[in-house]
């Protein structure tokens, strides 16, 4: 009997220590650290339309509005810290769009009243918005036009953008991608000065006398920064009559890498690319 329980001690003893030994070893070694992946942004296409009869079954008024939204690909694969930036970013990102969308739809309802005014096809009327992108560094252009015929003439058309900074996640303005944001506009505005000057004297005489004041305001019209460069454009009326048209001026990175400084070169100059 007690040799038994001798033996039983002697077991229990090497179990334990087999057990400690285990703990310890677990203990001693280290967890593999989870993998994160770096956020991949998507940008898809968001469409609203609507057609409105006029007498005799044709289409009397029309609209549509595309537009873009942000998704986060691989939400679920990012580190805590990346997915709520990245989350945050998109939200950002789509709550602007969508007050666009709004608009554009509000105004492209109001078109049914002036359905019933169309006696043929050709006169319909129509609101017509389309965006696009472009993304050079972490800077993302959207460029969005509009073209709508209500009677009269000819159509009105106007262009207008948005800069969206994928590592802040917020849109900036124009000027913004720059160290010193007053030395850019500073600095385009006297190019495009530059450009217009360079014109023919007819064409400079066409344009209005108020040119130069709305042309140092270039930040709060349509401006794309594409691969070589910032590409600034004026829609019909902004500076000029109807019959000019819409008028852009290219202005090379070349040309403003002091007035970039070299964040903004950076920020812009990173990985070009066009969609």
């Amino acid at each position: 009997m007690k040799r038994n329980l001798l033996r039983n001690a002697g077991q229990a003893a090497c179990l334990l220590l087999a057990a400690c030994a285990g703990l310890a070893a677990s203990a001693s070694m280290p967890e593999a650290d989870e993998v994160y992946e770096e956020p991949v942004y998507v940008f898809e296409q968001t469409r609203a339309q609507e057609e409105y009869p006029a007498g005799g079954g044709t289409v009397g008024a029309r609209y549509s509005c595309q537009l873009l939204m942000l998704t986060v690909s691989n939400q679920d694969r990012l580190s805590p810290e990346d997915g709520t930036a990245a989350a945050q970013a998109a939200e950002n990102f789509n709550s602007k769009m969508h007050s666009l969308m709004i608009d554009a739809v509000g105004a492209g309802k109001t078109m049914s009243e002036l359905a019933e005014e169309v006696e043929s096809a050709a006169g319909a009327y129509y609101d017509e918005t389309e965006a696009g992108y472009v993304q050079n560094g972490q800077i993302v252009s959207v460029r969005v036009d509009n073209i709508s015929y209500t009677g009269g003439a000819h159509p009105n058309s106007h262009a207008f953008s948005y800069l969206f900074d994928m590592e802040k996640g917020t849109f900036v303005d124009p000027s913004e991608i720059a160290d010193d944001p007053e030395l850019l506009r500073a600095t385009v505005t006297d190019l495009i000065l530059d450009q217009i000057n360079g014109m023919d004297q007819e064409m400079r005489d066409g344009l209005f006398e108020n040119y130069p004041s709305v042309v140092s305001q270039w930040n709060n019209h349509c401006v794309e920064l594409r691969e070589e460069g910032l590409l600034v454009t004026f829609s019909a009326y902004d500076i000029g009559p109807y019959a000019m048209g819409a008028l852009g001026f290219d202005i090379p990175y070349t040309s403003i890498t002091g007035a970039l400084g070299e964040g903004g070169a950076d920020r812009l100059l990173g990985a070009p690319a066009e969609k």
